[in-house]
């Protein structure tokens, strides 16, 4: 009787309809930066696709309730596709004194991030990702859950 039952919830579950323009991809690449769009909102985010000042990609994306966007390298001069890389950026300006020092501590343990200090006193933290033509979808999954933790961090350094 059980496995009458798991096997009809199987059938529904597979031969369910998807909504539509949905797509289900296992990898994620900076090569289709709609894709990239949609696994973010898949994982339940934001993203707004746009382009930088340059005429490449750019996803602006809100991360755990952090703003962020995702910046996309490697592309081509001419075309700005075909894109190999992202970077994932954030930008804070502190209520609380967060020095160089600061800065450093926070890069030498918060690996993968690094964290830079403008003249302003203003922080910028940023994440890169290497995709060439496409990474596994749980690796895209985990990098943004570890940028999510690493402004969480940041976050409480530099707010009140």
């Amino acid at each position: 009787m059980k496995y009458r039952w798991l096997l009809a919830a199987f059938a529904a579950g597979t031969m369910a309809p998807t909504v539509a323009g949905a797509t289900t991809s296992t990898t994620v690449s900076a090569v289709k930066p709609d894709g990239v769009a949609q696994a973010l909102q898949n994982l339940g985010y934001t993203a707004e696709l746009a382009k930088d000042a340059n005429g490449d990609p750019l996803i602006n994306t809100d991360i755990g309730g952090w703003q962020a966007a995702l910046l996309f390298y490697e592309c081509n001069t001419k075309t700005h596709d075909g894109c190999q890389s992202l970077q994932f950026v954030a930008n804070f300006t502190p209520e609380k004194k967060f020095t160089a020092d600061d800065a450093v501590r926070f890069n030498r343990n918060t690996r993968f991030a690094s964290v830079s200090l403008d003249k302003d006193q203003s922080i910028m933290m940023t994440w890169d990702v290497v995709t060439g033509k496409g990474i596994d979808l749980e690796v895209f999954s985990n990098s943004v859950d570890m940028f999510r933790s690493a402004m969480d961090t940041l976050g409480t350094e530099v707010f009140k």
